[in-house]
């Protein structure tokens, strides 16, 4: 039996960090942007000008989160809250902060991930999502 893995492009990457960037130019807002494969490896990183060192950090650990796991950051600290304990808290490195998204395609592979740091959480999803919705035709 043969596997057919699918993997994210560097090309695919860069449209992603374009998208989110435009979205955040359009909204004023100064972003990074962290692109990992499905194995956490970086694979294209964009801070524009502005934006704190908190978030080089955090768009980085976003990615990281929705990288080790297909889902997204906002729909894992919703998933921690019902739990006893909160144990995702627990797990060193897990971000439960919206802005990370898993790149999936549309056979199901787990192919990356995206994170975005440096506004709300809120305006960090809208951002990340606008990086997927890029590649879309590419999945």
């Amino acid at each position: 039996m043969t596997l057919t893995v699918k993997a994210l492009s560097l090309e695919m990457a860069k449209k992603m960090a374009d998208a989110a960037e435009a979205i955040a130019i359009k909204q004023e807002l100064k972003i990074a942007i962290a692109i990992m494969d499905n194995h956490g490896n970086l694979k294209y990183y964009r801070r524009m000008d502005g934006n704190g060192c908190i978030s080089v950090r955090m768009s980085q650990l976003k990615a990281l989160t929705s990288a080790s796991m297909p889902v997204s950051t906002k729909d894992l600290a919703k998933r921690n809250e019902g739990m006893a304990n909160g144990p995702y808290l627990a797990v060193p490195g897990i971000v439960l902060l919206e802005g990370g998204l898993p790149i999936i395609t549309k056979d199901g592979q787990h192919i990356g991930s995206i994170g975005i740091s440096g506004a709300t959480p809120e305006l960090d999803g809208i951002c990340a999502q606008a990086g997927v919705d890029a590649i879309e035709d590419r999945l």
